[in-house]
């Protein structure tokens, strides 16, 4: 079937054989669709009628508020899904913005269909409500974190928090995020050019390094400084 191999590399059908995951298609009354660069996959404020699964690409979650100020919740890279939770606790509107961040590639999953058990009871389909648990509970551990960050009083100690928790997600002081400037800003919720003055800093003092979305944390003396440029490379 179409996209199977991208399909399989997600959490929700990497169980499934290629033969139960075309007939999930049918019962989850699935859709394919192709999003330009910063063009929108489900808005804040739209009814919510299907989970989102990124099959190819990348996509920021966002919610805006009344005064127009952005947050930045996560970023979803490929395998990737939203709408879980308003799926499961049975929000009327989606609560934030998805924008692909490059061309990419979602599948729609109608959301009853998805979470309800078929009248066959058939195995894949427990198996499918499983994973969307699993990913629930992932979520919510992913926005605990990000509170922790935001919790921080000041700008540099959030960058720190965020970038800490980062290296020590990847085992490795040379590490990158999947935001650009703009977008951690929004993440953490502070100003892009304090941020960026704030960063500056950090690696005037020898504290970091980094080009573009590619960082390296130093140790406390600043060691091997000379060399980060080559490893960013």
């Amino acid at each position: 079937m179409e996209h199977f191999k991208e399909l399989k590399a997600s959490k929700i059908f990497c169980d499934i054989s290629e033969v139960d995951c075309q007939a999930m298609m049918f019962c989850f009354k699935t859709k394919f669709k192709v999003f330009k660069k910063h063009e929108s996959i489900v808005k804040q404020g739209e009814s919510v009628q299907d989970v989102v699964l990124i099959v190819k690409g990348a996509a920021i979650v966002e919610n805006v508020d009344y005064l127009g100020n952005i947050s930045v919740s996560m970023k979803l890279q490929a395998g990737d899904v939203y709408g879980v939770e308003s799926a499961f606790v049975g929000d009327d509107v989606y609560q934030d913005s998805v924008i692909a961040t490059e061309r990419t590639l979602v599948l729609f999953m109608n959301k009853h269909n998805l979470i309800t058990p078929c009248q066959n009871k058939c195995k894949r389909h427990d198996m499918v409500i499983r994973s969307l648990m699993q990913l629930v509970a992932e979520r919510n551990t992913e926005l605990t974190i990000k509170i922790t960050h935001m919790a921080k009083k000041s700008i540099r100690d959030k960058l720190l928090s965020y970038l800490s928790y980062i290296s020590n997600k990847e085992q490795s002081s040379y590490f990158t995020i999947p935001f650009n400037k703009t977008e951690l800003a929004n993440y953490l919720s502070v100003d892009r050019s304090a941020m960026s003055t704030e960063l500056s800093k950090l690696r005037d003092e020898g504290i970091l390094d980094f080009d573009k979305n590619e960082y390296h944390l130093l140790d406390k003396k600043g060691n091997n400084l000379s060399k980060i440029k080559n490893n960013l490379k």
